[in-house]
């Protein structure tokens, strides 16, 4: 039996009102302890819901930590908007926030999942990474997440 490996990356797509690209991102994000934990639990049928749900904004840009549990200063939270299995070993889950969701500083993003994911900072963070831009109401954010396991 190999070992497996999860990765996660990051492509953050901002457009204004005529779709025009105006900033293009991709990074890698932690995926932080919390969020290990939840699959080790999923596995162990401790938990039945690891599903990522929200995708929540926040204004701090305190280095990502492994041990973080929430974002520093969250200020917004947003549905995920789609997800898909782009290939056998890969899930992708996408979060649109259009032009008036909201205005203002984006320094750090969380994907948050679980049954108690409900409010601004509820449920399991899995991930968070640093991002930053000044949102305005004249310009959109796609932000995609695709998770791949892998064997090696």
């Amino acid at each position: 039996m190999g070992k497996y490996k999860w990765t996660s990356n990051v492509r953050i797509t901002v457009r204004d009102l005529a779709g025009n690209i105006l900033e293009q991102t991709e990074t890698k994000n932690m995926i932080v302890k919390v969020g290990r934990k939840m699959w080790r639990d999923l596995l162990r049928g401790t938990i039945t819901d690891g599903k990522i749900k929200y995708v929540d904004l926040g204004t701090d840009a305190t280095a990502v930590a492994d041990a973080q549990t929430n974002l520093v200063t969250g200020v917004y939270r947003h549905a995920i908007t789609s997800d898909a299995i782009p290939a056998d070993d890969q899930y992708e889950t996408t979060c649109y926030i259009a032009p008036a969701d909201y205005v203002g500083w984006i320094r750090e993003l969380g994907w948050f999942a679980g049954v108690g994911a409900v409010g601004l900072g509820t449920g399991i963070m899995v991930a968070r990474v640093l991002w930053s831009r000044n949102k305005t109401n004249i310009e959109s954010v796609d932000i995609t997440r695709l998770d791949s396991i892998v064997e090696g």
